[in-house]
């Protein structure tokens, strides 16, 4: 304890060394004073008395230099005097500091801003108290743990009275979207059911009211409600009376009970508007798309929790004489909801990690070449005292304080480039809602990643200029410098480095330019520019059967079609581009074994008859739907090509019978087979970037659905056709609004945004590793054509050509870019085979980055040779001309 007082008390001492100077100087003045007194009370003589104290106290000055180390910390103190000296030598050397600092600030910047994102979607806790203690209960199938699978009712029961590993556990649906009625106007609003045991699990108190109770997690009983905070401001203006209120969901009255708290945010899903309770008691026997979140009890992990839960899933399963066909899972609920889309995220990170590396190793040059130019300062420092040690610190110093100024910088440019990243992906690309913030892990990052850049950039530079030969310096003088073997060698080993690692995001530029070209020019199987289209969900009681349902669309689109200028009108359970918004289910081919345990997995869209006409989708076999496909002929359905060459490869599947796979412990009912009547070409469902999907398309007359795309073509320009078009929709129900406008225009740019931004932010990293590279060269070179002035004179006095000459100042450029392209080649190539799947698509998952190329392309890699040879020879080619220029008598005066 007494030994860090000490420490303290010395390292305190170094920030108020003037005045401690100023107050011990004074102490020693009137102790000297003392002495000379006591001296001359003696019968000394003055100058004897005086000489006398003074070797009493043992000098003056060295009594200064002792009480100096004995207040201080003399390394600490050493290495704040080279960081004064070294921001003096960097302010006189102002070009040079700004060239450094420029370029630190853009790779620190590009660092801060891709590590902000990372921390604020895949590391920051989520907004709970003790969040990293909720865990997600889910069931995965056996054969494919990426794909969850249906919960018996039964199954939750038991965990929620038996399991003792978790505090609390409860339950959620995902928000869907439903009609909401209030103050006399209706809007879509997202709904989550939800147990009243969830609130507690996350510890998020109400605002207001009170929670739900048991009693009401009953179908009936249910018609409850608790308002978000957001909603209860906006649409209820912070009413203090809400309490008790009743609002109308899908027609149906509800009691507003409570209002939840301003902090109660999901973050990883769409945040709801209105919470209601999750009915447990319907006639369902299973959970779909319900959500199990639990808190681990002090001291459990989640292994054991999972355990647990596999003990009690066991005993349910064989008391109710069920088979376990799927593996539990218990898994920390942020790691969840936010691995998916760490891929992506990891992949710009290295991206834009090679951006820092190249800057870092440009810098190094750069520093090297100002080492060598100071070496006769180095001497003069030598000479008087000071060790390679210290020399070595004084360099380190410098690149301290270009890193830390370029990390400054380079925090604002992230924070400002960290918002332009979230603009691009967009909220629905990335797993969080969340804002990305200047929090402590950021900082941290900044500080650690400008102690790196000052290692990478300053370390060889500080060991090569610490290393003089006093003699030879100082016998040189300031001109006849010129670097040794070594140097020259590790230039070369820079610029090959940096033109490696060029070439590695120019290549990989070049892949996503090409792939999103390609991506943007795929077809679509579909032409329906200018096509406007919306979306319909029906609510409430009066539309809870299939012929009012059907009823109501017919009639829609009839009121459509009575509107001026309109040429076409079409409905569909799902649109291209929409994201398989249909239903889903298993077929198989009638007569036939299984292909699949499950049989084969298609989505489901009911469309009108002329649906594949209005998108402009073509027709491959057989016929289109028309009007006599109803509820009393025959079922029928149209594949797509994709279907077709899965179900039944190069048979011809026209008149064939498909057979819906029942799936009662999975709550998927009996439905009617299907005779296949048509073959139509693929459309995109998420994009050009996806693996094409499984479609069966069904009549809607035979199979309605409460919720349906419009699509209309018409001559009106957009505002007004909206306009009538929420006209004639209001006028045959007021209450079921139109959502989700956009053209078919804006959907092909949607699904085109992700793989634009991805380009365009590959190609800016591109640019700036050219443009490092640019100056790397355009230094080495210069510097290589200054060393060598008095050679290149002599030679041109001798008689040699100025093309002999400009061959010989290019030729070091060359020879080592062409080593770096070599070595790019076969990094690119590594890093290819390393990072090949996470580039590509995987089936049903639509997480690739690359479309239509491969990752070994040849005209990319070509291209970025071509490109990086461009720039080393116009790089090189400005400074080597200048060895052209030199008059052999002022050579041959150089020093």
């Amino acid at each position: 304890m007494n030994r860090l007082r000490v420490l303290l008390v010395r390292l305190a001492g170094i920030f108020r060394r003037t005045r401690a100077d100023e107050e011990f100087s004074a102490e020693l003045a009137a102790h000297l004073e003392l002495h000379i007194a006591q001296n001359l009370r003696a019968g000394m003589p003055p100058d004897e008395a005086r000489r006398q104290a003074l070797l009493r106290l043992g000098g003056v000055e060295q009594t200064k230099e002792i009480h100096r180390d004995l207040r201080s910390v003399a390394f600490f103190e050493a290495c704040l005097r080279d960081m004064r000296y070294a921001a003096r030598m960097l302010r006189k050397n102002f070009g040079f500091s700004c060239v450094v600092i420029f370029t630190l600030a853009l790779g620190i910047g590009a660092n801060t801003a891709i590590f902000s994102v990372l921390e604020s979607q895949l590391w920051r806790p989520l907004p709970f108290p003790d969040s990293e203690r909720l865990v997600d209960v889910h069931l995965v199938m056996r054969d494919n743990h990426t794909h969850w699978d249906v919960l018996p009712v039964s199954v939750y029961r038991a965990w929620h009275q038996q399991c003792h590993a978790l505090e609390k556990m409860g339950a959620y649906d995902y928000p869907s979207d439903r009609n909401l009625t209030a103050n006399g106007t209706s809007e879509r609003v997202g709904v989550m059911p939800l147990t009243a045991s969830l609130l507690d699990t996350l510890r998020v108190p109400l605002e207001r009211g009170r929670s739900f109770l048991p009693e009401e997690e009953t179908t009936g009983g249910n018609r409850v409600a608790i308002l978000s905070y957001a909603l209860w401001q906006t649409q209820f203006a912070s009413d203090a009376g809400i309490d008790g209120k009743t609002i109308t969901i899908d027609g149906e009255p509800y009691v507003v009970v409570g209002v939840a708290s301003a902090g109660l945010r999901f973050e990883f899903i769409q945040e709801p508007d209105i919470y209601v309770p999750l009915a447990l008691d319907s006639a369902d026997t299973v959970m779909r798309n319900t959500y199990i979140v639990g808190r681990l009890a002090s001291g459990v992990t989640a292994e054991r929790a999972r355990v647990e839960f596999e003990t009690i899933l066991e005993r349910q399963l064989q008391g109710e004489g069920a088979k376990q066909e799927s593996v539990l899972a218990v898994t920390n609920l942020r790691e969840t909801w936010t691995n998916f889309a760490a891929r992506p995220l990891y992949f710009f990170a290295g991206a834009i990690l090679l951006v820092l590396l190249i800057a870092c190793v440009n810098n190094a040059g750069l520093l090297l070449a100002r080492g060598l130019a100071r070496q006769r300062e180095f001497a003069l420092r030598a000479t008087l005292g000071a060790s390679r040690s210290t020399l070595i610190r004084q360099s380190l110093a410098e690149s301290l304080v270009l890193a830390v100024i370029g990390g400054g910088a380079g925090t604002l440019l992230g924070i400002w480039g960290s918002s332009l990243f979230r603009g691009f992906w967009g909220e629905e690309s990335l797993p969080r809602h969340t804002e990305t913030s200047l929090d402590i892990r950021v900082l941290f990052f900044v500080l650690s990643v400008s102690i790196f850049s000052a290692l990478i950039m300053g370390i060889m530079p500080a060991l090569f200029s610490s290393r003089v030969d006093v003699n030879e310096t100082l016998r040189k003088g300031t001109s006849g410098l010129s670097a040794s073997r070594g140097q020259q060698r590790t230039r070369g080993i820079l610029v090959t480095v940096e033109v490696s690692l060029a070439l590695v995001l120019l290549f990989g530029a070049g892949l996503f330019l090409t792939s999103f070209g390609r991506e943007e020019h795929a077809p679509r199987g579909f032409d329906a520019p200018g096509a406007l289209t919306f979306r319909v969900a029906l609510r409430g009681e009066r539309y809870s059967k299939p012929e009012q349902q059907k009823r109501y669309f017919e009639s829609l689109l009839e009121q459509l079609r009575l509107l001026p200028g309109i040429r076409e009108v079409t409905m569909g359970s799902g649109l291209p581009l929409t994201g398989s918004t249909g239903v889903w289910g298993n077929v198989n081919i009638a007569g036939r074994p299984l292909a699949h345990k499950y049989g084969t997995y298609v989505t489901i869209h009911t469309v009108a008859p002329n649906y594949f006409q209005a998108l402009g989708m073509r027709l491959l076999a057989g016929r289109a739907f028309d009007s006599h496909d109803d509820l009393a002929s025959a079922n029928v359905a149209i594949l797509n090509r994709n279907a077709s060459m899965e179900l039944f490869g190069a048979d011809d599947p026209l008149g064939k019978v498909l057979d819906f796979i029942a799936q009662p412990r999975r709550g998927v009912p009996p439905q009617p087979s299907v005779q296949i009547v048509g073959v139509v070409e693929n459309a995109q469902e998420f994009g050009a970037n996806e693996v094409p999907q499984e479609e069966l398309y069904v009549p809607f007359a035979q199979r309605p659905l409460p919720s349906s795309y419009i699509l209309v073509t018409a001559d009106v320009p957009r505002g007004a056709l909206v306009g009538a078009i929420r006209d004639a929709a209001y006028a045959l129900d007021k209450d079921q609004p139109i959502f989700d406008v956009k053209t078919m225009d804006d959907r092909i740019g949607d699904s085109i945004r992700g793989s634009q931004f991805n380009a365009i932010l590959v190609a800016c990293l591109a640019a700036v590793a050219l443009a490092l590279l640019s100056v790397g060269i355009f230094g080495t070179v210069a510097y290589f054509v200054q060393q060598r002035t008095q050679e290149f004179g002599i030679r041109l006095a001798l008689g040699a050509t100025s093309g002999h000459v400009l061959r010989q100042a290019i030729g070091r450029a060359c020879a080592m870019g062409l080593v770096g392209l070599l070595a790019g080649v076969a990094v690119a190539l590594i890093l290819g085979r390393l990072l090949g799947s996470a580039l590509y698509l995987v089936p049903h998952e639509h997480t690739g980055m690359l479309y239509g190329v491969k990752v070994y392309d040849a005209t990319s890699m070509l291209l970025a040779c071509i490109l990086l040879v461009i720039v080393l020879f116009l790089a090189s080619f400005v400074p080597a001309r200048r060895a052209t220029k030199v008059d052999p008598m002022v050579a041959l005066r150089f020093e």
